[in-house]
């Protein structure tokens, strides 16, 4: 099943959604869609072959408005494979993606301006179900930011160009957007501006919510990626951060000797920091993968 509607028209924005038996979810994303008064954009839902009602849900959708100008119903690989089948039918000159369950702030795109930066993007509103999260992004998302953390697809516009020839790599499972909005800003310089306005509220109880998994493919990545030297400083930096080195080690750096053995401090005493009590004295062996992989736990 799909519908296909054609324009030489090309809208400032797509927003694309994917939805996998998730109609309540997909009922709560339209209607947030709906609800703007910003009408500039498309509209293009990828569902997964869902078998609970959710294409009753979007058919009624379609029904209702011409701004859905795509939509399909069909097995897919995954997320990322119904984020890329968005991607070729989208039309507008930055795309979205807002996904089922996830939600636009009340009437926040009339508020965006889109002036050509290629990545756009704000904060978020992280739902847990018992409780809510704030998420702020950064103004400057630098190397340690992405070793660390990540922008939130649902609150990013990006500009089209940005996908000319690189879809989301479907090898990952969880941190595809993470990866290429990595290697957008971080190795190809792309222009970027943060917005602090909450654009989205997203469900934080999916695949993406279990940190480890995460940050295992984010490591995967890195290691495929980075450079053993690069990998090697962000590594420094996580231990540096980990035990609050960065709040003395200004300080201490002003000693003309403390200046040569700064790094090999740091990760003395991380080191120390991160060991269990009972192997405190122990001489440390980790790698950079270790490291990589648990900063995690000493973050949570």
């Amino acid at each position: 099943m799909e519908k296909k509607l054609e324009s030489q028209i090309r809208p400032k924005l797509s927003i694309i959604t994917v939805n996998y038996n998730d109609n309540e979810g997909l009922k709560r994303t339209l209607q947030s869609i709906k609800s703007q008064t910003f009408k500039d954009y498309e509209h293009i839902i990828i569902d997964a072959a869902s078998t609970d009602g959710s294409v009753d849900t979007i058919q009624s959708y379609a029904a209702e408005t011409e701004l859905l100008t795509f939509w399909v119903s069909e097995k897919d690989k995954g997320i990322y494979d119904g984020m890329n089948k968005g991607i070729r039918h989208a039309r507008g000159e930055y795309l979205i993606f807002m996904n089922a369950g996830d939600s636009f702030f009340p009437d926040v795109l009339k508020q965006i301006d889109f002036d050509g930066t290629q990545y756009i993007y704000g904060d978020m509103l992280l739902d847990l179900g018992d409780r809510q999260m704030k998420r702020i992004a950064p103004d400057l998302p630098d190397l340690f930011f992405f070793a660390m953390d990540s922008l939130s697809h649902q609150s990013c516009f990006i500009h089209r160009t940005l996908f000319e020839g690189r879809e989301y790599d479907l090898k990952y499972k969880i941190v595809a957007d993470w990866a290429h909005s990595f290697q957008s800003i971080v190795f190809e310089g792309c222009s970027f501006k943060h917005i602090p306005l909450y654009i989205s509220k997203c469900d934080g109880t999916g695949v993406s919510s279990v940190y480890k998994d995460v940050q295992s493919e984010r490591v995967q990545w890195m290691e495929s990626h980075l450079s053993k030297p690069m990998l090697l400083s962000i590594a420094d930096l996580i231990l540096y951060h980990t035990v609050r080195c960065h709040k003395i080690a200004p300080l201490l750096v002003q000693t003309r000797k403390f200046k040569k053995h700064v790094i090999s401090a740091v990760k003395l005493i991380s080191y120390i920091y991160i060991l269990p009590k009972h192997h405190r004295y122990r001489k440390p062996n980790f790698s950079i993968h270790d490291i990589l992989m648990n900063h995690w736990r000493i973050y949570k």
